[in-house]
């Protein structure tokens, strides 16, 4: 059946559908999907070993990474331990006194990574003063030793040990970490020399007492 159309622009024109012509066929022709296929074993496991050989590979790049940054990277400093506890002294033995009442030499040995410097040696007699010929601070290199000259003066006898048992010496320390304060007992030849010298000098009659003021004569009783 063939239709029917009027020309647009007429009264009441319209436009209708319009049919095949004659020789035309349409065909409509509905293509459904295939479902996914589902992976066989084989499959799984080329899949799995793959992922394995990736993260394998991921690592072993990581770690040549930080093994590369690691030698590159300065070396770390060593921890340096307290001052006290890498300085070891030692008594080298009598020098000349010249003006002090007794001199020695005293030996600093610095084991630590770092220097050490010697800021003050003292001690605890009140009757004696201490003097360090040259200057303070003095550095002490790593692994080196230095040598000391102290010198102890007799101030007064009185306050001074008439025997020194154990003498000592306060020798204060420093380094990167800390600063201290340490007390040293320098053995027995050190007590023996001290104390000859301290006999030598002080052992004069009345040196020892503090001099008392003349008492008046008796007056006679009235």
């Amino acid at each position: 059946m063939s239709a029917e159309c009027e020309r647009p622009g007429e009264p009441g024109g319209f436009l209708g559908p319009v049919e095949p012509g004659e020789g035309t066929w349409t065909q409509l022709r509905l293509y459904a999907e295939e479902p996914p296929r589902l992976l066989s074993r084989r499959q799984k496991a080329l899949a799995v070993a793959a992922l394995l050989a990736l993260a394998l590979s991921l690592t072993a790049r990581h770690a040549m990474e930080r093994t590369e940054a690691a030698a590159n990277s300065p070396p770390s400093q060593p921890v340096q331990p307290f001052p006290s506890q890498s300085t070891r002294f030692e008594y080298g033995g009598p020098l000349p006194a010249g003006q002090d009442s007794f001199a020695l030499s005293l030996t600093v040995h610095n084991n630590g990574p770092g220097p050490v410097d010697v800021l003050g040696v003292s001690q605890g007699y009140r009757g004696l003063s201490v003097v360090v010929a040259g200057w303070l601070p003095q550095t002490v290199p790593s692994g080196r030793t230095i040598s000391l000259r102290v010198g102890l003066k007799v101030t007064d006898c009185s306050a001074a040990p008439a025997d020194a048992g154990l003498p000592f010496l306060d020798v204060t320390l420093r380094n990167t970490r800390a600063m201290e304060t340490v007390s040293q007992i320098l053995g027995d030849p050190y007590a023996r020399d001290l104390s000859g010298a301290l006999h030598s000098t002080c052992d004069i009659p009345d040196n020892r007492t503090p001099a008392t003021s003349p008492t008046s004569s008796d007056k006679p009783v009235r």
